[in-house]
């Protein structure tokens, strides 16, 4: 198993129960994570159980999900697939002790907190984290100093970084992905770092740098075969992944 996880449907929204498994929670590089973009539960749902088949590792309630129709959607996928780690993409700004407790109240077991989030927000999700085993990553997306904000976060206790090369940047600059910050990222931290890619090309760029985590969504499974797409994907990510030097 790629994660230390409970049996299935033994305890969503039993917080007593849930605080004692999710607190020792541990990665087995590579961690492939299947970002869910979608405004609708019954689309994430649909598309989490292709990545499933395909080999994915943890399923993403994307932010346009949770924009769209709110945390709740966190259960709704935990509900559907108890064996999986769901992660709540809120990219929160503020409130991050908060949205840490919300996400623990769904069953999910990792929340993201921007990087460009005041200091305070990403400390109380840190704070947060110590009672509810709730993983806090930072998305760096946007950040003028990447490995620097890395550092200082963590510093604080995050448990994992993802460097983000976002869709609007790509859609400006397609050259670029966010492989480009890894290893100033790897020279500054020891904590896990995950990496948002576009294809199985950056992905395995990333993964043979020693990547713990690589995020995959959209373009891939909007293609015309995503499970022939995703399964290659995972495929390529697994032989081409090497421990971090």
């Amino acid at each position: 198993m790629i994660l230390e996880r409970p049996r299935a449907g033994k305890f969503l929204f039993n917080p007593a129960r849930l605080q004692k498994i999710i607190k020792p929670m541990k990665i087995k590089p590579p961690v492939i994570q299947i970002a869910l973009d979608y405004p609708t539960i019954e689309e994430a749902i649909a598309m989490a159980k292709i990545g499933i088949q395909a080999g994915v590792d943890w399923l993403e309630v994307g932010t346009p999900l949770i924009v769209a129709q709110g945390a709740g959607t966190i259960g709704q996928l935990k509900r559907a697939y108890p064996d999986y780690p769901v992660l709540g993409d809120y990219k929160t700004m503020d409130s991050g002790g908060k949205n840490n407790v919300l996400t623990h109240k769904q069953g999910g077991q990792v929340m993201t907190i921007c990087g460009n989030a005041p200091d305070e927000t990403v400390k109380a999700g840190v704070v947060a984290a110590k009672e509810t085993g709730v993983w806090v990553v930072v998305d760096l997306i946007g950040c003028k100093d990447v490995a620097g904000r890395a550092r200082q976060c963590e510093e604080w206790g995050v448990d994992m970084v993802y460097l983000h090369y976002g869709a609007d940047q790509r859609r400006a600059d397609a050259t670029r992905d966010s492989v480009q910050w890894l290893d100033a990222v790897q020279a500054a931290v020891k904590i896990p770092i995950g990496v948002g890619t576009f294809d199985a090309e950056d992905a395995v760029r990333a993964v043979a740098k020693g990547a713990e985590l690589v995020a995959i969504g959209h373009p891939v499974i909007s293609g015309a075969n995503p499970l022939e797409a995703l399964t290659d994907y995972c495929k390529k990510v697994r032989a081409a992944y090497r421990p971090r030097k």
